[in-house]
């Protein structure tokens, strides 16, 4: 009776196991993906671009770079901390009223070498990432655009 107890433990370990890693492995395997920045976390807010820009700022993000260095892109590259990591995103314009925010990537300890969201890191680092992202960020952002 406990060898079948043991079995079923190992059987159901080992299952779980061998299932997250076939999980984050096709969760993150990409064949192809187009354009610039094809793994971001996008968010689409219904505000202008100014107003989301000047939001961040009010936000007073740690180490928050805003300025936008290349004009001559798409994309208005924005830099912060967020904890012990450092946050890449960037904002576009949809239209007048609305911009897409988007998570790109992150930096752990300082270390040069950015992850992308959404394909660098494992299944549960990338949920726990934006969701920490999304509470600490996407929240505080838009109660700040609601006033």
């Amino acid at each position: 009776m406990i060898k079948l107890k043991f079995k079923l433990i190992i059987i159901i370990t080992t299952t779980l196991f061998i299932s997250y890693y076939l999980i984050s492995f096709f969760s993150t395997f990409h064949f192809y993906a187009a354009g610039t920045y094809p793994y971001a976390e996008t968010y689409h807010l219904k505000y202008s671009e100014k107003k989301i820009i000047n939001a961040l700022e009010i936000l007073k993000l740690k180490n928050a770079d805003l300025k936008d260095n290349d004009t001559t892109d798409y994309w208005h590259d924005i830099y912060f901390d967020l904890g012990d990591k450092k946050v890449q995103t960037w904002t576009r314009s949809s239209n007048e009223n609305e911009t897409d925010f988007a998570f790109v990537a992150i930096s752990k300890n300082k270390r040069p070498q950015w992850q992308l969201i959404n394909q660098d890191l494992g299944l549960l680092e990338n949920i726990i990432t934006k969701r920490k992202f999304e509470k600490e960020i996407i929240q505080r952002l838009k109660i700040q655009l609601e006033k």
